[in-house]
């Protein structure tokens, strides 16, 4: 138990520091509706993208074959308690990366071909435009296929 929650701490204060970094200079415009919109296909520009790579083990992955690149960008301001985070992710390079998940994820797929096994062995290929939702606790086996993978996602930390 104590191991459980020394990581989900890891996790809150990982998620605290990329949210004190990038609050300022990371976030993408919003309209002023308050409304983004994310369209499957093109890769979405990394320029504002940081890079995250050298987190892999603190977001609960493993790499077991492959050199990833890790990028995301946060698409909202900074919340008091950061159990929620809402953004951009990439990846970059294939890999194949074992992942215990440190938070709730639904994602949907904006460029690349991702490949997951779950602990039963069922594997799914998303693509563009498909969705997963993945709780906090879950082991994956999580596989980029393409040169590069883009997702948006929303990730929220249980306590």
């Amino acid at each position: 138990m104590k191991r459980k929650l020394s990581i989900v701490g890891m996790v809150v204060v990982t998620i605290s520091v990329f949210f004190w970094v990038y609050s300022s200079s990371v976030r993408a415009d919003f309209s002023n509706t308050g409304v983004m919109i994310y369209k499957p296909g093109a890769p979405i520009d990394d320029s504002n993208f940081i890079d995250v790579t050298s987190q892999i083990p603190a977001l609960g992955g493993t790499v077991l074959e492959g050199n990833p690149i890790i990028k995301i960008r946060f698409d909202t301001p900074p919340v008091p308690d950061a159990n929620t985070v809402h953004g951009v992710f990439e990846q970059i390079h294939p890999a194949k990366i074992r992942i215990v998940f440190p938070f709730d994820e639904h994602i949907q797929v904006l460029h690349g071909i991702l490949k997951i096994t779950d602990s039963a062995g069922k594997i799914t290929y998303l693509s563009p435009g498909d969705s997963y939702f993945i709780a906090q606790g879950t082991v994956i086996l999580w596989e980029v296929l393409t040169p590069i993978f883009q997702k948006s996602f929303l990730d929220y930390t249980h306590h």
